[in-house]
């Protein structure tokens, strides 16, 4: 085989330079199946004809179930839905905080929840992991999974200011963070679990889900106790200061109110 051929295996008699494709790479996805890459040129037809007649002489019987064509515009188009999907996922969930929590609650989830995205999107490009759709699923899935972690933390907080509203908050946010510890570690230990033999042997056909997913959830589960949290005590000290109320009162206070009028 050529040394300047990186298949694993050479296309033909002659190789890779006799086919005028050093550059293609073949990637076993299976028994019996292979993933053939190419840099697409000017003439991209001609190279996937080119490509299709060197495997058929290494090979008479193979067969091409499928052949995508990848180039600027497709890509460029990819990374315009992706941004859209990642923004219509973020925008929906920060609505739904917005509805359920104060303000300063939200704002801290939604901040949190943007930079756990940020680091997993520098995990793909430190590790190497290729972005395609799975991969998009996989940053969709971790909105979603960071999400719920800080409504659990922050449920309880909410509770506990709603139970002890003259506890300092700092001590309130312990409490409560303490409180959820257990159950939060529990349920992403069992995820990661249920993750770690797709990211160790899927291979490259669930990589793009499996790495991502398991960097964020190690990712989504600190940053809910270590950033979260201390962002939702300097919003709530600058809410305190502005003289707003941490909670919305409830419906029962607003009838105790009501009734203590003259």
């Amino acid at each position: 085989m050529p040394s300047s051929c990186r298949n694993p295996r050479p296309l033909g008699r002659g190789g890779c330079q006799d086919h005028q494709l050093a550059d293609a790479a073949i990637q076993e996805v299976g028994e019996g199946r292979f993933l053939i890459r190419l840099p697409v040129a000017q003439g991209g037809a001609d190279q996937v004809a080119g490509l299709k007649a060197a495997v058929l002489s290494a090979e008479p019987d193979a067969e091409f179930p499928r052949v995508d064509m990848v180039g600027a515009k497709v890509s460029g188009g990819f990374f315009e839905a992706t941004v859209l999907a990642i923004l219509l996922a973020g925008g929906g969930m920060l609505l739904y905080l917005w509805y359920r929590f104060e303000s300063h609650f939200a704002l801290a989830a939604t901040l949190t929840i943007v930079l756990d995205l940020t680091k997993t999107i520098g995990f793909f490009v430190l590790a190497g992991v290729e972005f395609n759709l799975t991969a998009v699923a996989a940053l969709l899935a971790l909105i979603g999974y960071s999400v719920n972690d800080k409504v659990v933390v922050f449920d309880r907080v909410r509770e506990n200011l709603r139970l002890t509203p003259d506890k300092p908050m700092l001590a309130l946010l312990n409490d409560s963070i303490s409180a959820t510890l257990t159950r939060t570690l529990f349920t992403s230990f069992s995820t990661f679990l249920a993750l770690l033999p797709m990211g160790l042997a899927g291979g490259s056909a669930v990589a793009s889900f499996a790495l991502p997913m398991l960097f964020g959830i190690l990712v989504g589960t600190s940053s809910s106790v270590f950033i979260a949290s201390p962002l939702l005590y300097f919003l709530g000290r600058r809410r305190q200061r502005q003289g707003k109320a941490q909670l919305r009162p409830t419906a029962e206070e607003m009838r105790k109110e009501l009734d203590l009028l003259p």
